[in-house]
C-alpha cells in the first residue's frame, strides 16, 4: 500500500523541480552577471620608481572587498607595506560589516628586491555585486622585466618612451635642445645683453674671457638644477623639468630681479655694481640667469633628453643636463672664437642707447607675466606683495643713485624686501591658496580611459610658454574644437603650475618629466603622444588619423 505522505512528498519534489526549470532562468535573465574579468578587470604596471600599482575600473553594482586584497611577490620578489585607500563601510550579506571599493580602486606596493630577472606578483581579490552574487577569491599573475639581482629594483627599472634610446641619442637631442632654447622668446631679453656686452667689448681676448664666464655660468646651473633634481626625487617628491617654477617664493623671486634689470634698462636705476646691467654685464651671472629664464619653454628635443636624463638618473642626467648647457652657449662662443663673424657685429653709437630701450619693454612683459603666473598660484595676495615689494625697491635704487656713499645700506634693504616678499608668499597658509584652483581627478581620468572614450589630453602649466602659445594659437580655436566634436572628443585640461604628484604620475607614465604633453586617446588603440609645438592641421592631422578609422 502506498504511503499517503510519501505521494505528497513526491508531488512537492516535481513542484519544485518545475519551479527550478522554469522560473529560475527568467529570474536570473533580469540579473545577468557578468563574468569575473569584465565584473572587475585587473591592470597592473610597475612605475620607473620602482612601484607596483594594481588598479580596477568596476561596472555600476560591482564592488571589492578590502580585506580580501592582497599582493604578494613570487620567485625571487620582496615587496612593502600594501598602500591602499580607505573603503565605503557596508553591511554585506555574506561578510557582516566590511570596507568595499566601487566603481574604481588603485592600491600599490615597492618592490623592495628581486633575485631573478622577472618581476613576479600575485594580486589576491574577491568582490561581489549589489544584485546578490558573490565571487569566489581571484588570484591573478603579472610579470614584468626587470634588471640585476638581488638587489634595490626601484633605481634599475626603466620606464618606457624615454628609456628606448642610447645614452648617444639622449646627447645629441640635449644638444639641439640647448641649441634651439636660444631662440625661444622667454631668453630673448638677456641674450640682448650678451648681444650688447659684445658689440662693446675691447677685445678679442675680452670677449673670449666673457665666452667662458658665461658657458661656465650656463653649465654650472644646468648641473645645479640636475643635482637638485637628484636630491628631491631620491627624496620622493614628484618633480620634473620647470620645478623651481611652482614654488611661489621663486616666481616672486625673479618678479623683482627681472623688475629691477627692467629700471636698469630704462636707465631709471643705475646702480655701481649691478651685475646684470647693460653697460657692465657680469658673464656668469648672465649665463646663470638664461638658465633660469629658460625653465618655462620647452623645445623639441628637450622631451627626449630629459626623460632619458631623469629616468636614468646618475650620471646620465649630469650629463645630459651638461650638455644642455653647452649646447645653449654654444653660439656665443662661435661667434666670440671667430674673429671673422665678430667683424660683421655693429659698431658702437648711439644706436646703443635706443637699444636699451626697446629691450626694456619684453623684461617689463616678463614682469607682468610673473606677476600673472603668481596671482594663478596664491592668488590676489600676490599682487600685493609683489606690487609693494617693487615699489620699495624703486624708492631704495634711487637713493642708492643719487647717494653713493649709502650703496651698501641700499642693497641691504633690497636683500630685505626681496627675502621678506618670498617668505610671505612661500608660508603654507590656506588664505593663499587660489578660490577656483583645480585638482587633477586621477581616478576620474582613468575612469574615461577605461570606458575607451576619445579623449585629448592636455597637460599644462601658467609658467610653461610654449604651453600657452599652443593654447593661443592652436586649443583655443573653434574650428580645432569644432574637429572634436565631430569626432566626439573629449577635450581635458590638466594644470601643473602648482606642484601635484598626481599629474606628475600622469607624465611619468608617458615617459615625460614636464610640460606640455598632448596625448590623444583614440577609441580603438592605444594612446599616441603628440608633438610639444602644435598646430591646428597638426591636430587635425592626428584626429583623421587615429579617430578617422575608429568611426
Amino acid at each position: 500500500m502506498i504511503c499517503k505522505h510519501c505521494v505528497r512528498r513526491v508531488i512537492l519534489l516535481c513542484v519544485a523541480l518545475f519551479t527550478a526549470v522554469h522560473i529560475s532562468p527568467q529570474l536570473t535573465n533580469d540579473h545577468e552577471f557578468l563574468p569575473v574579468d569584465e565584473a572587475y578587470p585587473t591592470e597592473a604596471e610597475l612605475t620607473q620608481d620602482g612601484r607596483l600599482i594594481v588598479r580596477w575600473v568596476m561596472p555600476e553594482g560591482y564592488y571589492l572587498y578590502k580585506h580580501s586584497l592582497k599582493l604578494v611577490g613570487k620567485e625571487g620578489t620582496e615587496l612593502g607595506s600594501l598602500t591602499i585607500p580607505p573603503g565605503k563601510q557596508k553591511t554585506d550579506e555574506f561578510f557582516g560589516e566590511v570596507e568595499v571599493y566601487y566603481n574604481f580602486l588603485e592600491i600599490s606596493a615597492a618592490i623592495v628586491a628581486q633575485s631573478r630577472a622577472e618581476v613576479v606578483v600575485d594580486v589576491h581579490y574577491q568582490g561581489c555585486a549589489d544584485a546578490g552574487l558573490c565571487y569566489p577569491p581571484e588570484v591573478r599573475e603579472f610579470r614584468f622585466a626587470g634588471m640585476g639581482s638581488e638587489t634595490d629594483v626601484a633605481s634599475e627599472l626603466t620606464v618606457s618612451g624615454s628609456a628606448g634610446i642610447s645614452i648617444w641619442v639622449a646627447i645629441g637631442s640635449a644638444l639641439l635642445a640647448g641649441l634651439i632654447l636660444n631662440l625661444m622668446p622667454c631668453v630673448f631679453p638677456i641674450l640682448s645683453i650678451k648681444a650688447f656686452s659684445l658689440v662693446q667689448s675691447a677685445g678679442q681676448s675680452e670677449n673670449l674671457r666673457h665666452a667662458l664666464g658665461y658657458l661656465c655660468g650656463v653649465v654650472v646651473t644646468f648641473l645645479v638644477l640636475a643635482i637638485l633634481l637628484l636630491v628631491l626625487r631620491g627624496f620622493g617628491a614628484a618633480i620634473g623639468w620647470g620645478f623651481q617654477l611652482q614654488s611661489p617664493g621663486f616666481v616672486v623671486a625673479m618678479t623683482l630681479l627681472f623688475f629691477v634689470m627692467s629700471m636698469n634698462l630704462l636707465g631709471v636705476i643705475e646702480i655701481p655694481g649691478f651685475g646684470l646691467s647693460m653697460t657692465q654685464p657680469n658673464p656668469f651671472m648672465t649665463g646663470v640667469l638664461v638658465v633660469i629664464v629658460a625653465t618655462p619653454c620647452t623645445v623639441p628635443f628637450m622631451a627626449a633628453a630629459i626623460g632619458y636624463a631623469i629616468s636614468q638618473g646618475g650620471i646620465n642626467l649630469v650629463l645630459i643636463m651638461a650638455m644642455m648647457g653647452v649646447g645653449m652657449a654654444l653660439p656665443y662662443i662661435v661667434v666670440t672664437a671667430t674673429p671673422r663673424i665678430a667683424a660683421w657685429l655693429p659698431r658702437p653709437g648711439q644706436w646703443m642707447v635706443t637699444f636699451k630701450r626697446v629691450m626694456s619693454i619684453p623684461m617689463v612683459l616678463t614682469v607682468i607675466w610673473l606677476v600673472w603666473v603668481l596671482t594663478r598660484q596664491v592668488g590676489l595676495i600676490g599682487i600685493l606683495w609683489s606690487s609693494a615689494a617693487m615699489i620699495l625697491l624703486a624708492i631704495a635704487a634711487l637713493v642708492g643713485r643719487r647717494q653713493v656713499k649709502w650703496l651698501t645700506s641700499v642693497w641691504a634693504i633690497m636683500l630685505v624686501v626681496i627675502a621678506s616678499a618670498v617668505y610671505a608668499v612661500s608660508r603654507p597658509d590656506e588664505t593663499l591658496q587660489t578660490a577656483d584652483s583645480e585638482t587633477f581627478e586621477y581616478e576620474r581620468y582613468q575612469v574615461m580611459v577605461a570606458e575607451q572614450r576619445p579623449i585629448f589630453l592636455n597637460v599644462t602649466a601658467d609658467w610653461c610658454l610654449t604651453c600657452l602659445a599652443n593654447e593661443r594659437t592652436t586649443l583655443a580655436r573653434e574650428g580645432v574644437h569644432q574637429t572634436f566634436d565631430a569626432y566626439g572628443v573629449t577635450y581635458i585640461k590638466v594644470d601643473w603650475t602648482n606642484r601635484d604628484a598626481q599629474v606628475t604620475k600622469l607624465l611619468e607614465q608617458f615617459g615625460r618629466y614636464g610640460v606640455p604633453m598632448y596625448v590623444l586617446y583614440p577609441s580603438i588603440g592605444q594612446p599616441v603622444v603628440l608633438p610639444q609645438v602644435l598646430t591646428p592641421d597638426l591636430v587635425r592631422n592626428f584626429l583623421d588619423t587615429y579617430e578617422g578609422r575608429s568611426t
